[in-house]
């Protein structure tokens, strides 16, 4: 093959590959902890936690700090909000596996794009209890309302990106690591977001991206995110086949890709 049929092809892949290849959806697994409160219904083996259904309520700021800890996971802040925080230790479980206080329950959250090629993706639901009659159950009410949820993926940075959140109780989002979105405590629908381009990251670059719920109260639970991210897929997933088509004729035969694995 002459050389300026291989530098045309290896161009050609590379204008594909800059070009973002937006799906009609993406799907994110998330992992969902359940907890009982002691305002209802006792379930044999599990102790009830403070921190779920207490007398407090109200939006707290600060509840965590600005960065992830070590192992990933929000770090708690002491606020001063009695009623609707506890304690450190009390925090710690509620994204942490804690034998006899909360049950793992596997999930995912599917976000779609609003249009074809729009490159903006939705996830909208004003009754969002996942895990009704999953893990400790229902606790004698009509939806499970005493979890936490957290998901984890990465992102390939694009100037013009943004996240947008609508939803209660607890919001912490965390880009590369730092704290972008902060709705803490026990509060009706509340709203933020975040424009990726005010984060001093470079274009092309992949990012962490850390997704942090809880519902703890037994009025309403609503999660809505829009946004101009196109999240990396979780693993196992493999681009459209007319992706693989394209790449495959500008590389004239060349092996398959696969998208990164998040």
């Amino acid at each position: 093959m002459k050389r300026s049929t291989v530098t045309f092809a290896i161009a050609s892949l590379g204008a594909l590959l800059s070009v973002p290849a937006w799906s009609a959806s993406i799907t994110l697994n998330n992992t969902i902890r359940d907890f009982c409160s002691a305002a209802y219904a006792t379930v044999a083996g599990c102790t009830n936690h403070e921190d779920f259904d207490n007398s407090g309520g109200g939006s707290v700021t600060g509840a965590v700090q600005a960065t992830l800890g070590v192992d990933g996971k929000p770090v708690f802040n002491n606020p001063s909000a009695p009623g609707v925080f506890s304690t450190a230790a009390n925090f710690n479980q509620w994204y942490r596996d804690a034998a006899g206080i909360n049950q793992t329950i596997a999930g995912s959250l599917t976000l779609n794009e609003t249009s074809a090629g729009s490159g903006v993706y939705t996830y909208t639901n004003g009754s969002y209890f996942p895990i009704n009659g999953q893990g400790w159950g229902n606790q004698g009410l009509g939806a499970n309302y005493h979890f936490t949820m957290e998901l984890h993926t990465t992102f390939t940075y694009q100037v013009g990106q943004y996240f947008n959140f609508t939803g209660d109780d607890d919001v912490w989002v965390f880009i590369n690591d730092r704290l972008v979105i902060d709705l803490g405590g026990i509060h009706g629908a509340a709203s933020q977001g975040v424009n990726l381009d005010t984060l001093g990251l470079t274009a092309g670059q992949t990012y962490d991206f850390d997704f942090f719920f809880a519902e703890r109260h037994t009025t309403q639970s609503s999660l809505t995110i829009t946004t101009a991210i196109a999240f990396d897929p979780n693993p196992g997933t493999v681009p459209e086949p007319g992706t693989l088509a394209l790449v495959g004729a500008a590389l004239f035969g060349a092996t398959r890709l696969r998208r990164r694995q998040a």
